[in-house]
């Protein structure tokens, strides 16, 4: 009987042992998070990413560095250097030498690149997207320097051939490019730098011309009651022609401007896919005019003969007495963001060049469809301070009774239509302290900042008292101007001498608070809830600029070593059994202690 074969064990499968996983740290989830902010903004505005370069190490012209990111669109060319670094300044420094050694001739730099072995997907990609239309003299190379934390403005000035892509930058243009997509990239061309004739096929001298003309009217003072010199203009002009060279003071922006703040809101995403639904739909065009300003320098009004019309300094037209409204060719330069919108944002960038459903319509439209506009015109002589609070003015009165400001904005447009007011002085005081020295990057700005000094209790309760245009406590007391009374009259528009007096006291408040940081200890000098010797916080602060307006009153102000001197022992001094509204009472003990 034959035996029965035994049936063989199932031999066990040999499990693979478990990849240990990668834990983040903090700093690695940060940067993570910042990469894939910036990437996505990229993209947004149309820029390709070049292939497998992040994390390359490499050795230029003997430097040794590495490349974080490059994106190109056309001729634009970034490299991109991120940190999440809390102190970003010795970061900072030590990329100087490497990006002299760029700066010094960005080209070499990009052949350095497409010979490298390693960097062969790179190579192949960019010869294929950018140098089969450009050569490499006609690229535009910047370098994008991009950190999470602010960096102080003596730092940024050690390294000056650089673009800083400060995050609140990046998060404008996100907020930009998350709406308009690609349009947004005409703004970032002129926060870049980069002349609207060096962009794409405009380098190659192939644009239509330096101007481009459109058919309109002049409106003389005559029939618009603006003070003389202040032109009107109506004119219509194609969709694509007005988004290239249109920018919106908006919030939250980059430009810098200091007497008249950004006060226009971000787009509303949902009004604007409204609009281009209704473009998609009905193809017409909208029918309220967009109000605009454009320099005077970039554009030319020739009367009905094709004659130009000579406008002096002062706005007044030299070669012609018509005060009749009169039809005009109007002439308007090929730059990025030279004409300002005031109102009708929305209905000018529906048309941007997107990626939505309606795009391929809109498309069609973008260059043939034209909008009524009506532009100011300013006399050269007028200077950009009473500019811009004419145009928030103008902003304020269209918007008064329409929903679509919200109080805050109207709010801070007010404060920024008197210019020549204590919380407008405040406010500038504010921002330069918070630009570098004692209290550098310690104020929040904007809106997404977190953990940093509430601004509106110290402008209230320690600034305006201390910077008011009378009294005895007062820096405008020990302001040694012969002139300064002029700026206490209802009337004054004197812009040179306000900025006198703001920067005169900027640098007293920023002399006493050097000398409280150089007394008191490093463990303390920060803010920091979770700390416990952390004593920053609004009531120090403000019990501080109160005893300055104490030294004031009893004449004992003086320099920072004197301050200094006086302040040798303040390292002891209890700050922090005071309470949020005792800082009239800290500044009163800082005072009868240390001086006097």
């Amino acid at each position: 009987m034959a035996k029965t074969a035994k049936p063989k064990p199932k031999s066990k499968s040999k499990k693979r042992p478990k990849k240990p996983k990668i834990v983040l740290t903090e700093q690695q989830k940060a940067q993570r998070q910042q990469e894939k902010e910036i990437r996505a903004l990229m993209a947004n505005m149309g820029f390709k990413r070049a292939p497998n370069i992040d994390g390359t190490h490499f050795t230029y012209d003997g430097r040794s560095s590495e490349l974080d990111d490059l994106f190109y669109y056309d001729n634009i060319v970034l490299f991109v250097e991120y940190t999440v670094e809390i102190k970003p300044a010795g970061h900072l420094t030590n990329k100087k030498l490497i990006y002299d050694k760029i700066s010094s001739d960005p080209g070499a730099f990009v052949k350095f690149l497409l010979e490298q072995e390693k960097l062969k997907n790179f190579s192949d990609a960019f010869k294929a997207d950018v140098l089969s239309k450009f050569t490499i003299k006609q690229l535009q190379v910047r370098i994008l320097y991009a950190s999470k934390y602010q960096i102080p403005t003596e730092h940024k000035n050690l390294v000056n051939n650089i673009k800083y892509f400060d995050y609140p930058i990046v998060k404008y243009f996100e907020s930009l490019a998350k709406v308009i997509k690609k349009t947004a990239r005409h703004e970032f061309f002129d926060f870049l730098e980069i002349d609207f004739g060096k962009i794409g096929n405009n380098v190659k001298g192939t644009a239509t011309g330096s101007a481009d003309d459109f058919s309109g009217h002049i409106l003389p003072e005559e029939h618009s009651s603006f003070k003389d010199g202040y032109k009107i203009v109506t004119f219509y002009i194609d969709a694509e022609s007005l988004l290239k060279r249109s920018y919106v003071l908006r919030r939250e922006g980059w430009r810098n401007t200091e007497n008249v703040g950004l006060y226009q809101r971000m787009f509303v995403g949902t009004k604007m896919r409204g609009l281009r639904k209704y473009l998609h739909d009905e193809k017409r065009v909208f029918i309220n005019n967009i109000i605009v300003t454009i320099p005077i320098d970039h554009i030319k009004l020739l009367d009905a003969d094709s004659n130009e019309l000579v406008i002096d300094d002062n706005g007044i037209i030299k070669n012609s007495e018509d005060t009749k409204v009169q039809p005009t060719t109007i002439k308007i330069s090929n730059v990025n963001s030279i004409i300002g919108i005031i109102d009708g944002q929305h209905r000018a960038y529906a048309y941007y060049e997107g990626d939505d459903t309606y795009e391929d319509s809109i498309s069609k439209l973008r260059g043939i469809q034209n909008l009524l506009v009506t532009g100011i015109l300013y006399p050269r002589n007028e200077i950009e301070d009473k500019r811009l609070k004419f145009e928030a003015k103008l902003f304020l009165e269209i918007n008064a009774n329409q929903s679509g400001a919200a109080s805050a904005l109207k709010q801070e447009i007010e404060y920024n239509l008197a210019p020549f007011s204590t919380t407008s002085i405040a406010k500038y005081v504010i921002n330069q302290l918070n630009l570098g020295g004692p209290l550098g990057t310690l104020f929040e700005q904007y809106s997404f900042e977190k953990d940093k000094l509430k601004t509106a209790s110290i402008i209230s309760f320690g600034l305006r008292p201390l910077l008011k245009l009378d009294g005895n406590d007062s820096i405008f007391k020990i302001w040694p101007n012969a002139e300064k009374n002029k700026l206490t009259s209802k009337t004054a528009e004197d812009f040179s001498l306000l900025q006198e007096y703001k920067q005169f006291s900027v640098e007293q408040v920023r002399n006493i608070l050097i000398a409280f940081k150089d007394n008191i200890s490093k463990a303390k000098w920060i803010m920091n809830r979770s700390e416990p010797e952390a004593i920053l916080n609004v009531t120090t602060i403000n019990g501080m600029i109160n005893c300055l307006r104490i030294l004031i009153e009893n004449n004992l102000t003086g320099d920072v070593p004197y301050y200094r001197s006086k302040l040798a022992s303040v390292d002891s001094f209890d700050f922090k059994k005071y309470k949020s509204s005792q800082y009239r009472q800290m500044g009163q003990d800082l005072y009868n202690i240390y001086f006097k």
